[in-house]
């Protein structure tokens, strides 16, 4: 089973705080574990907030994005991780997870958000959620995650709080789907 460049789709009876309703992008999946990120749970801090606080918002003429900094999951939570699209320029540490997507871990491509330069498409998460090996294997045989190749549109075009909505229509399920009716076998 390979999952990296799949989404994981938490089912309805996951309650944990990190993964209720959520929808994970797996960038890595190989027999030492899995990794990803959380992309249904919006911070209260914005990219344009994130640029200041790291000092590269100077008094210039950049446009900087409104969206906000994802909580990306439970681990490395004082790590950024930025999911974009290919660049012409690679950054320090950028891996490439799929065609046309790479994660960056290194703050030079913060640096060049609001400008010609910064990737078509781009999302921040602080954090991420991580898997040991076979961890994830387990989970899905419990029937935990629902699982669905990837898509651009789901990961940069919609908002994050209607991505379990719209990855699970990726499958042909929805949300009414999802109720339970006590009392009946």
């Amino acid at each position: 089973m390979q999952l990296q460049n799949h989404f994981l789709i938490a089912m309805p009876h996951l309650e944990d705080d990190h993964f209720y309703r959520s929808v994970v992008y797996i960038c890595e999946h190989n027999e030492q574990g899995a990794m990803g990120l959380v992309l249904t749970q919006p911070t209260d801090l914005s990219i344009a907030e994130l640029s200041i606080k790291m000092n590269f918002m100077m008094a210039d003429n950049r446009r900087y994005p409104n969206e906000l900094v994802l909580a990306g999951g439970p681990t490395n939570l004082e790590r950024g991780f930025i999911l974009h699209t290919a660049d012409q320029d690679r950054f320090l540490n950028s891996t490439k997870v799929a065609d046309n997507l790479w994660l960056t871990t290194s703050p030079d491509v913060i640096d060049t958000f609001g400008t010609p330069i910064q990737p078509e498409k781009y999302l921040v998460a602080l954090g991420c959620a991580s898997w040991s090996a076979k961890q994830l294997e387990t989970e899905i045989a419990y029937n935990d995650w629902l699982i669905v190749p990837a898509n651009q549109h789901i990961l940069f075009d919609v908002p994050p709080l209607e991505r379990w909505s719209a990855a699970n229509q990726l499958l042909g399920i929805e949300q009414h789907n999802f109720t339970y009716q006590m009392g009946h076998s």
